[in-house]
């Protein structure tokens, strides 16, 4: 946080004119602070202005580096323009390196008027830098759901990640809530694109940070819409003797992650049997121990849905180990 912080103290406002401490009134117009609100990594501006200006400059900087300084002598290792009319909003997660020291900044205003002069900076507003929760980082979304990393100051107790169709609203979207920094349990139609933002809830009372997104995927398939696997297939397995030694199934996951199987005696139903596998697909299933050569036997599947139901199973799915 530190390299970071001394990299971002590049950026200097210089002023070229002169005037007293107190300013914020020059000939061209007048602009006026009115308050800075911290939101977390977010600092919300708000001014009051007498005149149209072409745009408007915010400097500020630790409290103890200001005090003393007039007003033509200021200067900031922070600050930005913008053309954003009575409030602004401005991301800096440089903060959280304030709040961990326990500093005061300083915020300043001035304009640019239609003329070219710039007004006397108006201010200072000193802001007592709050710790917050900070936000997660490296959004990226994928098949299925959607990546993050999170490295604030603070433990991050649970992420709330919000998703809908491209350009949805915040608060309008689907939530899922996790403790780990991914999830693959979003329900995505093919053919539309989908938008997501994450936020984390951290320990010792901070509450929520600010959203992380959004960050967009295109669904190429269905995903998470609780639909059966299709296409099983299976395979006999032989050993170097040629002796059959068991049978691997295959199947289309279409869109789902999460199954469960059984193989049992030819026309049992397998809604009886006590002996239910699962599978995640991060490999095939293979029975073999305790099966019997020229023998029939049905395979059953079905998908486990991301809310805990179950689709119908699919099958029987006749074999016969020869």
């Amino acid at each position: 946080m530190r390299n970071f912080l001394l990299a971002v103290s590049a950026f200097l406002f210089l002023v070229g004119c002169s005037s007293d401490s107190d300013g914020g009134s020059g000939e061209c117009g007048t602009i006026t602070l009115t308050n800075v609100v911290q939101q977390g990594n977010q600092l919300v501006f708000n001014y009051q202005t007498q005149n149209t200006f072409n745009y408007y400059e915010i400097g500020y900087d630790v409290t103890t580096n200001l005090t003393g300084v007039s007003n033509d002598q200021l200067y900031f290792n922070y600050g930005f323009t913008t053309t954003d009319v009575s409030s602004t909003t401005r991301e800096e997660d440089f903060l959280a390196f304030f709040a961990e020291e326990n500093q005061t900044l300083s915020f300043y205003i001035r304009a640019q008027c239609s003329n070219g002069e710039l007004t006397k900076w108006n201010g200072p507003i000193v802001l007592q830098i709050e710790e917050y929760c900070e936000s997660p980082t490296d959004l990226n979304a994928f098949g299925s759901g959607v990546s993050w990393n999170f490295d604030g100051n603070n433990n991050a107790s649970y992420y709330q990640v919000e998703y809908g169709l491209h350009g949805f609203n915040l608060g309008e979207g689907s939530q899922i809530t996790t403790s780990d920094t991914s999830t693959h349990d979003a329900v995505m139609a093919q053919g539309n694109t989908y938008d997501f933002y994450v936020r984390a809830f951290c320990e010792n009372g901070l509450g929520f940070g600010n959203w992380s997104g959004p960050v967009s995927v295109f669904a190429d398939q269905d995903y998470n819409l609780c639909t059966p696997p299709s296409n099983v297939v299976h395979e006999i397995e032989y050993n170097f003797f040629g002796d059959p030694v068991g049978v691997v199934f295959r199947w289309d996951f279409n869109g789902e992650s999460m199954f469960e199987h059984v193989l049992v005696s030819d026309g049992f139903d397998p809604n009886n049997t006590t002996s239910v596998n699962t599978s995640d697909g991060s490999g095939w299933p293979v029975y073999g121990q305790g099966l019997f050569q020229n023998t029939p036997y049905d395979f059953y599947i079905r998908a486990v849905c991301v809310d805990g139901s179950r689709t119908e199973w699919v099958g029987p799915k006749n074999i016969v180990i020869n």
